[in-house]
């Protein structure tokens, strides 16, 4: 099979579908504005002249060239608008959309252009896909009459996330693994953890990412006299990211946007067997088992966030339990493997019509 996917080539998502689908055997080009070098597959860079959203717009005959070029048995857009527009303009079928989160959660809350924009790519698609339940059903309100889309999870390589801790003798690691962007609430973790370490000297906080708001992060971090007790590891590479699970004995994933629908990184953890506390919001509530395999919080709720650190920070065989648990929910639930096939069976069905 050939597959045209229009998507950021440098996005952890992108290459894991575009990897999954190279080792299939199958034929795979992404066509991208990032010109991300991804292992067996031809990448087609698109221009930039404006470095703008309108660089989109400038791609259009591109795109179209290229597809009737190839001659993809699928096309695939990873994002409802910006290259979900790509491929709606492009002519070519079977044609494929992914929804991801803030393209349906945010884009159409602009104006009523953008709503329409939205309800026309959808519209050109033969097909739909969202991460989540909570993300399928907010897409169905962008659909025509009858058009359902298919929930294709962001599962975990339960071989690439195994549990192998690297403890630092006698200290307990509170961990994020996140970028530093407002929607995933670091700030109340950071505000969180600093009432717990007040109780618990032997902690830590471990976070793990990069984004514009570090800077303003590290200096809440300072006025609360922090500095000794957290790490800012940075941006690290997806294949880094296990050995950085390992040092944390309790993930926290504190998001406070509704566009956080689906929780990649919760469930990363809960593959480590570390147990995760998870802010009832979007769809992270679909990754939890609240009580089982973590604890579900209000959001942007410090007491509640303190609360849960503090208990599983006391409780060495919760701790482990939860943990164990954890990785038997991605087992059963979100094993990359299982979840690819979704995918397989709609491009073959696609085909075959």
């Amino acid at each position: 099979m050939k597959i045209l996917y229009l998507a950021h080539s440098g996005s952890p998502h992108t290459q894991k579908w575009v990897r999954h689908f190279v080792q299939r055997g199958d034929e795979v080009h992404v066509a991208s504005l990032v010109d991300e070098p991804i292992e067996g597959a031809a990448i087609h860079p698109l221009r930039r002249p404006t470095g703008t959203k309108l660089d989109y717009f400038f791609n259009i005959g591109s795109v179209r060239r290229l597809a009737k070029e190839l001659k993809p048995d699928i096309l695939h857009a990873h994002y409802a608008t910006s290259y979900g527009l790509l491929g709606a303009l492009s002519g070519c079928h079977p044609f494929v959309i992914s929804s991801w989160g803030m393209d349906i959660l945010g884009f159409p809350e602009s104006s009523i252009f953008h709503q329409k924009l939205l309800r026309w790519n959808l519209s050109r698609a033969d097909a739909i896909c969202a991460t989540s339940n909570q993300l399928k059903e907010v897409t169905k309100h962008y659909l025509p009459n009858g058009k359902i889309p298919v929930v294709t999870p962001f599962g975990v390589d339960l071989q690439g996330f195994l549990p192998d801790r690297v403890k630092k003798k006698g200290i307990l690691t509170v961990g994020i693994v996140k970028s530093l962007e407002p929607k995933y609430g670091v700030e109340y973790l950071i505000r969180a953890f600093a009432r717990v370490h007040e109780k618990f000297h032997s902690i830590r906080l471990l976070i793990v990412g990069d984004g514009y708001l570090r800077g303003e992060l590290q200096q809440l971090v300072s006025e609360l006299k922090l500095s000794e007790k957290t790490e800012f590891a940075g941006r690290v590479s997806h294949k880094e990211v296990p050995k950085w699970f390992n040092q944390i004995d309790v993930f926290v994933n504190p998001s406070i946007h509704e566009s956080e629908t689906f929780g990649v990184a919760v469930l990363e953890a809960s593959a480590m067997e570390i147990p995760v506390i998870v802010s009832r919001i979007g769809g992270l509530p679909e990754v939890v088992q609240d009580g089982e395999t973590g604890f579900l919080v209000p959001p942007e709720n410090v007491n509640a966030l303190a609360e849960k650190i503090e208990l599983l920070a006391s409780d060495e065989n919760l701790r482990r339990r939860m943990g164990k648990a954890g990785r038997e929910f991605v087992r059963k639930n979100y094993d990359w493997t299982e979840n690819a096939k979704i995918m397989e069976r709609l491009y073959d069905s696609l085909v075959k019509k």
